[in-house]
């Protein structure tokens, strides 16, 4: 958390009645209520006055489209100090290869000369109105596109004005012709002053997208039984013991003449089938028992007729 008290105040424009503070705009076509619309070189944000303008660590969410695959439209927090190089985040910008790939990136100023590092929005199109969202943290800022994590930097991040830093602020621009940005509504939430576990994001602002780890389709928990299956004998997945089992074949034998388990071991859990021809008993009746041979022939006929005998 910031070392410091936050004193920043949640902020929402949508548009429908004027700029609220973002009024530092030129060449803006506001020709449909709830929308603000940038073609041409056209660029509307907050008053760059000093360190503490603007906003500081929260959640910052922006529905916005962006138009065409060249650079040249941009989501811009601006330094409050109005200086750069220095540490301007890019909340959303198109890339310069042509691909209409969008990012967001972190500038600062290295000895006088601009750096920065950036992460790509895979699979983000242009054409279609997005929720964009950055998460400012002490030394993290995450980018997430309509709820999904599209990255992460911590290389660099400034630290906000009550944190000993400077703010930034708001803004949105265009200077390429063949290029636009649209832009419906902005949200800002201050670190701690939103919704619990989920970065500060505004609820009223949640699209549903959010990869959510909870089971929230509607579909009624199953809760597994904890009462295991009941079975006497051994099952023919699990360990066989076998000094049991040619006891009770030896008994059986000794009783009845017959080289199986007796009918009454609940061993047998299913009726025994008719008998066949019997084969040739694995020893002779007063001889000693091979109680591997014997045990082979008892698994091999468990596993063909799921009765335990020969």
């Amino acid at each position: 958390m910031a070392t410091s008290t936050e004193t920043d105040s949640p902020l929402h424009v949508s548009f429908d009645n004027g700029f609220g503070p973002i009024s530092n705009a030129w060449n803006t076509d506001t020709s449909v209520n709830g929308e603000v619309k940038l073609t041409g070189n056209a660029a509307m944000m907050e008053w760059a006055s000093g360190p503490s303008a603007g906003h500081g660590y929260g959640t910052y969410t922006v529905n916005a489209k962006f138009d065409g695959t060249e650079p040249g439209a941009a989501i811009v927090f601006w330094p409050g100090d109005d200086k750069w190089p220095g540490q301007e985040i890019d909340m959303g910008e198109l890339a310069h290869d042509g691909s209409g790939r969008q990012y967001g990136v972190v500038h600062w100023n290295n000895g006088g000369k601009d750096a920065f590092e950036y992460t790509i929005f895979e699979g983000v199109k242009t054409g279609v109105f997005h929720d964009y969202t950055m998460v400012w943290e002490p030394g993290q800022i995450t980018f997430k596109v309509d709820g999904v994590e599209k990255g992460t930097i911590t290389n660099n991040v400034p630290r906000d004005h009550d944190d000993g830093g400077m703010n930034n602020t708001i803004g949105f621009l265009n200077n390429n012709p063949d290029t636009s940005l649209t832009v419906r509504d902005v949200h800002y939430t201050p670190l701690g002053g939103g919704s619990a576990g989920n970065g500060g994001h505004d609820d009223a602002n949640d699209n549903g997208n959010d990869n959510d780890t909870g089971n929230d389709n509607g579909a009624p928990e199953v809760t597994p039984d904890p009462t295991p299956a009941h079975h006497d004998a051994p099952s023919a997945g699990g360990p066989i013991d076998w000094n049991a089992l040619a006891a009770q074949v030896q008994a059986n034998y000794e009783a009845t003449g017959r080289w199986e388990l007796p009918a009454t071991s609940t061993a047998q859990e299913q009726p025994a089938p008719e008998p066949e021809p019997e084969p040739a008993p694995a020893h002779a009746a007063d001889g000693p028992v091979d109680w591997n041979a014997l045990a082979a022939q008892v698994m091999a006929n468990y596993e063909a007729t799921g009765s335990w005998h020969l």
